[in-house]
């Protein structure tokens, strides 16, 4: 079963179809681009996962199918050094550096070039000790009508499915935004103008407090006034 814990999504028209996730075409595609675990130094990594578990990458019709859609998810591990921790080792061994210089009567000085080779080395150590952080959002894929939501609003997370899906199924995802499904739906509507010309020629009414700058002056009663955006 399929546990959501959150309505929020972003929808998006696949430009071009999707083979059905009852193939193993499908199948075969997400697992080309199946999450991998981080690599020491690695920063980042990302890749398809189970929507049930992001611990599973068996990809078959009993871990993808869910009725008309198919369900997966993009899980991103992220590896990141604090500033702060990094500069007080810097710091440290600096300081211990230059005491060593002195205590063997030489010049007591680390060139920027020094200080930039220690700083990188550093980070690197510390890099391979840091814990990574896990991520991982459900992504929903209906082939007939070209669907996909990603359930999620950040941007992160919805750039990424978009890269990766079309490294996967070679298809772009466009934003269903409202203006495109608006379009959609007026698609072969009466009178000779387009969808899109038509949608152009809307106004946008904003309702504004009685006062507001660009507001007009509010009825008895103390009704909100509208007002126009230009």
């Amino acid at each position: 079963m399929l546990n959501l814990r959150s309505l929020s999504f972003r929808r998006y028209r696949i430009r071009g179809g999707v083979p059905s996730p009852f193939t193993d075409d499908f199948h075969r595609r997400l697992t080309a681009r199946r999450f991998e675990p981080l690599a020491a130094g690695e920063e980042r990594a990302f890749g398809w996962v189970t929507a049930d578990n992001l611990l599973r990458t068996d990809f078959g019709i009993e871990t993808v199918v869910r009725g008309e859609y198919a369900a997966f998810a993009l899980r991103l591990d992220r590896r990141r050094v604090s500033p702060r921790l990094l500069k007080a080792h810097l710091d440290l061994e600096v300081g211990a550096r230059l005491a060593a210089a002195r205590d063997a009567g030489g010049p007591a000085r680390i060139s920027r070039e020094e200080r930039r080779d220690l700083r990188e080395g550093l980070r690197k150590e510390l890099l391979a000790r840091a814990q990574p952080s896990v991520d991982a959002w459900t992504v929903l894929v209906k082939p007939k009508p070209r669907l996909a939501l990603v359930l999620t609003l950040g941007r992160t997370a919805n750039e990424l499915v978009q890269l990766l899906f079309r490294d996967t199924f070679e298809r772009e995802l466009e934003p269903l935004t409202p203006w495109r499904r608006g379009a959609e739906l007026m698609a072969g509507g009466p009178g000779a103008r387009g969808p899109a010309q038509a949608l152009a020629e809307l106004e946008r009414t904003e309702w504004l407090a009685a006062g507001s700058a660009g507001s007009t002056p509010a009825p008895a009663g103390g009704r909100l006034a509208e007002g126009r955006l230009r």
